[in-house]
């Protein structure tokens, strides 16, 4: 067995970066240096061309690898769950693959066929597939990004909006619960783990104090929603609702558990909600179905409509990413003609 390397681990088995370009030493006794290149691009090439099938190279499943160690555990819990599964369909296609053998035109074809049955999918995987070799690049195993300047599959934005009064009429049937968990979003625009996570603590002097979980490891800021009459209104019922004495989340089950799980999925609450729905469909007036985060849209198209800074409220770094939220849902008013009348004409 040979030596284990002290520079340039990521190179392939026997080979090695001297004087401006990549060699392959035969085993003994020729021990002969074989020039591959300059660029990781030709190096991986001619070893293809040698059929070296004994020699492991460093592949898109060994940069997921680093990636994974290093990189992922300063995201979100949701964002690495939603990683690991957009990194197995990616791994399917590319986990074999040397970076750099890797083409635009591969991106696209993946783009192709992946967006025909799931467009915003294929998009999310390409984005992390893209983040990964700007890592890899970083990291001195690949010599570009094949992801950069691939258009990526047109999608629309959700547009569904929530009318007052749909929303009156579900909260009609909704448990104390949900009607409070349903104000509260409302008027601070919360996303569902982070309302689900609050607890007692939350609640300062000044207002509710927030550290949303999505961004709290990258540029995301610390909340403080100050108190209006509205926001106590609603704290003060959640304050009522029952709950074991030790129990410290605003929302929990009746042992006192949160209702979101350690790995931030959140069955029970998927389950109240539906149930909640499905009896708002057939005892309203409710006509149309709507999804727990189609409130936080309205409550950004809201604001907007109120003249209210909405990318401040919904905590977003871009004011590109807010308009995604407005749903517009709110149609422009636009002035309609008259018919023009014989007494209208100029004699």
């Amino acid at each position: 067995m040979g030596r284990k390397r002290k520079s340039n681990k990521d190179l392939p088995q026997r080979v090695y970066f001297r004087n401006g370009a990549y060699y392959f030493v035969s085993p003994p006794p020729q021990s002969k240096w074989i020039r591959l290149g300059k660029k990781k691009g030709e190096m991986y090439a001619a070893l293809a061309r040698l059929n070296l099938t004994d020699i492991p190279c460093f592949t898109m499943r060994d940069v997921w690898k680093r990636y994974a160690e290093e990189v992922l555990p300063g995201k979100a819990i949701s964002s690495q769950l939603a990683n690991k599964a957009e990194a197995e369909k990616l791994l399917a296609v590319f986990g074999d693959m040397h970076p750099d053998a890797i083409k635009p035109q591969d991106i696209a074809e993946y783009l192709d066929v992946r967006g025909k049955n799931a467009p915003t999918k294929a998009n999310r995987e390409i984005g992390l597939l893209s983040h990964m070799f700007t890592k890899a690049v970083r990291w001195g195993v690949a010599e570009r990004n094949p992801c950069l300047r691939v258009e990526r599959n047109k999608t629309r934005p959700r547009e569904r909006y929530v009318e007052d009064w749909e929303f009156e009429e579900f909260l009609k049937v909704a448990p104390e619960q949900l009607t409070c968990y349903l104000e509260l979003k409302y008027l601070t625009s919360l996303r569902k783990t982070d309302l689900l996570l609050m607890t007692f603590a939350s609640i300062k002097d000044e207002g509710i104090f927030v550290r949303p979980s999505k961004t709290k490891n990258s540029a995301g800021e610390p909340r403080l929603f100050v108190w209006n009459d509205d926001l106590r209104e609603v704290i003060e019922r959640i304050k009522r609702l029952p709950r074991p004495v030790t129990c410290q989340y605003l929302f929990c089950r009746q042992d006192g558990r949160p209702l979101i799980e350690a790995d931030y999925t959140t069955p029970a609450f998927g389950y109240l909600w539906q149930k909640t729905m499905k009896k708002a469909l057939a005892e309203t007036e409710l006509l149309e179905r709507f999804q727990e985060r189609d409130i936080r849209a309205k409550s950004a198209t809201d604001a907007d409509d109120q003249g209210i800074d909405a990318t401040e409220l919904l905590g977003h770094g871009d004011r590109r990413t807010t308009k995604i939220y407005i749903r517009g849902k709110k149609a422009k008013r636009v002035q309609a003609l008259t018919f023009r009348r014989d007494s209208d004409t100029p004699s």
